[in-house]
């Protein structure tokens, strides 16, 4: 068994304790909706007179059926506007899909009813948009809805770069931000109104009992609060934290604790004290209810890979820890719509093993991966250097979860300071494409902000808005 590293704080309710992650042997949602859906291009109205040239919109005036552009192909799939026009252009490589049929536009002329969009498009490749066709002409016919001269088929507008990175063409917002973009965020602490505008999540605390401070962040998240327009995300170490107090254990990379360490006791006692771990987390899904509509983050119990491990006690199978994580989600709460849960994961895995490992646990309760308190390296394919797993590996292991990073608490949740190697935008690019959604500094330095407000223009539309 290889040393463990970093420990953890619960720095929002003032708690520090430390916390398990093993680099070998111990250690350690919801999928949203996808960008949106490809640009719908009609079919012609009735007969009569040819329409206008590429890359108009539709015209009103005289009579004949107008004829919508046939759109601007999406980044990444992005919706055309065209109800009715000539041919579809294509946005960029097939990735995103085929092009989606509209509706035609109503006229005395004999066409159908308009319809809002059509299927998957085109546009937004894994490799970057190539410039679509023209729009065919539009026919004439009976007066459209709306009256107008017979419009233009516009030109297919050209594919913006899909998820390989580029910034061009446009995307949906996601349902738990309503900003597109690469998502920055630090700790409750660090907050400041000049950040506010540039971040997007924070980091409220770590959840160890019954009693975390969910009132606090209701009032932070609320309108006027220091986190007005933030999404928070809790880390949930609940039965660790409670075997740990209840029974004298350390985390695995902390000694001189009178029970031991939860390396070796940890799954037998969280076992044993069960139905108080479990009450613990009913007790904060009722808590957390304060939150109305405002979509809130559960980080779900960092290390928990590391109860199946062979030093243990009590040795949990791969199938037991997810039936216990079911449970554990479950009595939180799934029935909120705002309410998104993420999986810890474990870098000191292979990318098999991940594969392996996730494969037990009812993933369809939970949107993001994450890492949980650990340093994690911004400036290459893997999560850490001394560690096998890739973030591209760990997103796939995961059923192509999104993964919220952070750049790590210290061990005993000492603070590490600014992790430089997250400040270089071409850095994240290549994380983003490798599934990295968010990244949270807890440690930012002075003028963080300042680099981070240089950093955004330099990225890539996400490939996906969650």
């Amino acid at each position: 068994m290889q040393s463990r590293e970093l420990g953890r704080i619960g720095y929002f309710s003032g708690l520090s304790f430390s916390v398990c992650l093993l680099v070998s042997g111990c250690g350690g949602g919801n999928a949203l909706e996808p960008d949106s859906t490809g640009g719908t291009t009609g079919v012609p109205g009735g007969a009569g007179g040819s329409g206008g040239a590429a890359g108009s919109t539709s015209a009103k005036g005289g009579d004949g059926g107008s004829l919508s552009s046939g759109g601007n192909v999406g980044a990444t799939g992005g919706i055309t506007s065209g109800e009715t026009g000539g041919t579809p252009g294509t946005g960029g490589s097939p990735t995103a899909g085929s092009p989606g049929t509209g509706g035609s536009v109503p006229g005395a002329g004999g066409g159908g009813t308009s319809t809002g969009r059509g299927g998957s498009g085109v546009g937004g490749s894994a490799t970057g948009g190539a410039t679509g066709g023209t729009g065919g002409t539009g026919g004439a016919g009976g007066t459209a809805a709306g009256g107008g001269a017979s419009g233009m088929g516009g030109a297919s507008g050209t594919g913006g770069t899909g998820p390989v990175g580029g910034s061009g063409g446009t995307t949906t917002q996601g349902k738990v931000w309503s900003k597109c973009r690469f998502h920055f965020g630090t700790q409750t602490n660090k907050l400041t109104s000049a950040l506010l505008p540039l971040l997007d999540i924070y980091d409220a605390g770590w959840m160890t009992s019954g009693n975390f401070g969910w009132s606090n962040v209701c009032r932070d998240t609320n309108t006027g609060g220091r986190a007005a327009g933030l999404v928070p995300t809790v880390f949930a170490y609940v039965a660790a934290s409670i075997v740990k107090g209840a029974h004298q254990l350390c985390d695995c990379n902390v000694s001189g604790c009178a029970g031991g360490d939860l390396c070796k006791y940890g799954s037998q006692y969280i076992d044993q004290d069960w139905a108080r771990v479990l009450a613990a987390y009913t007790s904060n899904g009722t808590a957390a209810a304060c939150m109305g509509t405002r979509p809130y983050i559960v980080r779900m119990e960092p290390d928990w890979y590391q109860y199946i491990g062979s030093s243990q006690t009590v040795r949990w199978t791969a199938a037991q820890a997810g039936t216990k994580m079911t449970a554990l989600v479950q009595a939180m709460g799934t029935s909120r719509p705002n309410a998104y849960y993420s999986m810890d994961l474990s870098p000191w895995m292979s990318d098999s093993a991940a594969t392996s490992w996730f494969a037990n646990f009812d993933m369809s309760l939970f949107t993001f991966i994450n890492t949980s308190g650990g340093n994690s390296d911004g400036n290459i394919p893997k999560i850490r250097a001394n560690n096998s797993m890739t973030w591209a590996g760990a997103f796939k292991a995961a059923g192509n979860k999104p993964i919220i990073a952070d750049t790590g608490y210290g061990a005993a949740g000492a603070g590490t300071g600014e992790d430089t190697d997250w400040n270089v935008a071409s850095g994240i690019n290549d994380r983003m494409r490798e599934g990295v959604a968010a990244l949270i500094q807890p440690y930012p330095g002075a003028t963080w902000g300042d680099t981070v407000a240089s950093i955004q223009p330099q990225l890539n539309t996400p490939p996906t808005c969650y």
